[in-house]
Parts: structure tokens; C-alpha cells; sequence
């Protein structure tokens, strides 16, 4: 790959994050003829968030994008237990469908009143309040990840120093001499 498009795809999360992420609505979706094993398991429901101006951010054909959205699914998943999310960028135009056909993502774009050139869709397989808040959690890191970009590292770890360290791990410990009390 040349270094053009090496640069290019290094940027866009970077890019794709430059207007801040207003807090979604949660869409209740039912999808009763779905083969997916994913919505099946909650009773053929599920739970959509829309966010304009990021649609591509969780592509899976590109390395940056495809890290970030499994680093911010782990997230979720971790904090809240359960499996994480899906979202509209994992079409299988860019390589995984979880059974969900084009009618139904055309039906579920619909029901949300997103388009689907323009908006991200995220869905959260969960009874209503997982799936609320696991979007509450997912929007915090997507502010987090906004944050990280448009604000100077000092003032951006005065304000979230507290909430990142448990991310950082072993290695945080150990490069800011931190000890377990």
C-alpha cells in the first residue's frame, strides 16, 4: 500500500470524528421473519441509536476503523456485560451480516428515520434497559474519542484522567509508577 493512502486511512477515525455526538433516541425495532441468531435471541426485537455525520466509523474493510469499533464494542461489553453492539457499518458489502438481509436494514433505516448514506446506525440485541444503557456507554466513549481529538492532552486528561486509567492496564501502572493499595 503507498504511503497516500496508508496516511489517508490513518485519519479516519480522526476525520470521521469532527463535530461532536448528539445522544440518540432508542428505536424499538421488531423484526419477527429475521434469521439472525443475534435478534432471535431477544425475541426478534431490538434496540437502534442513530448518529448522523460518522456513518463508515465501524467499516470493517479498513484497519483503523475496523480497531476502533472492536476497542469500543470491548468496552461496552466489558462495562456492562453482555455482548456489545452491532451496527450498520458491518453490512456484508464490507464483510459480516449476522443473517440480517437488505430488507431489513432497509426496514430498520425506516423505523428509525435515518438515511443510509448519511447516518450510523447501532443496534443493541438487549432488553430495553441493557440496551439503554449500553448506548449511554457507547455515546461516553464516542465523546471521549471526540474529545481526544479536538482538545490539547493536558486538558484533555484533566477532564477524563479518573475514567481512563482503568483502560490502560498493567501498562499505566507501570509507566506512571501507579500501586495497588
Amino acid at each position: 500500500m503507498d504511503q497516500t493512502k496508508d496516511l489517508a486511512q490513518n485519519n479516519i477515525v480522526k476525520d470521521l470524528m469532527l463535530y461532536p455526538v448528539s445522544p440518540s433516541i432508542l428505536y424499538f425495532v421488531e423484526l419477527p421473519e429475521t434469521k439472525c441468531k443475534i435478534i432471535k435471541n431477544n425475541a426478534n426485537q431490538l434496540y437502534c441509536a442513530k448518529y448522523p455525520l460518522i456513518k463508515g466509523l465501524f467499516r470493517k474493510d479498513v484497519d483503523e476503523t475496523k480497531k476502533y469499533g472492536r476497542i469500543i464494542c470491548d468496552k461496552v461489553a466489558e462495562k456492562l456485560d453482555n455482548f456489545g453492539f452491532f451496527r450498520s457499518d458491518e453490512r456484508p458489502e464490507y464483510g459480516i451480516s449476522y443473517g440480517i438481509t437488505e430488507k431489513e436494514y432497509a426496514y430498520m433505516f425506516e423505523q428509525v428515520e435515518a438515511k443510509e448514506d448519511e447516518h450510523l446506525v447501532v443496534m443493541f440485541a438487549y432488553p430495553q434497559r441493557e440496551a439503554l444503557e449500553s448506548k449511554i456507554f457507547f455515546e461516553k466513549l464516542l465523546r471521549k474519542t471526540y474529545f481526544s481529538y479536538i482538545s490539547d492532552k493536558k486538558i484533555y486528561s484533566m477532564f477524563f484522567w479518573f475514567s481512563v486509567i482503568p483502560y490502560l492496564g498493567e501498562y499505566a501502572k507501570f509507566k506512571y509508577n501507579i500501586r495497588a493499595s
